[in-house]
């Protein structure tokens, strides 16, 4: 697998430090998965800069690991993360392509209970 982007995006809070908090968190999440490395996304630094390259706050970088398992992996350490951090979605990319998975609201989650409830209602 190239590189995919996996972008973390809240509409709460968008201060720097929680996004490398909630971007370290899902890195550790994803390196559970065999075959995959994952790092924090850079990008090159401006002309005159001290550093070469800066890092792209709420972005991690992921690649290898077989496309068949791996795709089904992420998607699930995502929803999980997603559910565990209250961020509210995250966008996977790769080239021009990209899906965003986002996280439920709550009032979503209250009505599939509900439903799920009218249906197994013995009456």
């Amino acid at each position: 697998m190239s590189d995919v982007v996996l972008v973390i995006n809240s509409e709460r809070r968008r201060d720097p430090e929680w996004l490398d908090q909630l971007a370290d968190e899902l890195q550790e999440d994803l390196r559970q998965i065999r075959g995959l490395a994952v790092r924090k996304a850079t990008t090159s630094a401006a002309t005159g800069a001290k550093s070469g390259a800066l890092e792209q706050i709420g972005q991690l970088v992921a690649s290898g690991g077989a496309i068949g398992t791996t795709a089904w992996a992420i998607r699930d350490i995502v929803i999980k993360f997603l559910d565990r951090t209250r961020a509210t979605s995250v966008t996977v990319k790769r080239g021009d392509r990209e899906v965003t998975i986002v996280r439920p609201k709550d009032g979503q989650v209250d009505e599939i209970v509900d439903r799920i409830r009218d249906v197994l209602d013995n009456e």
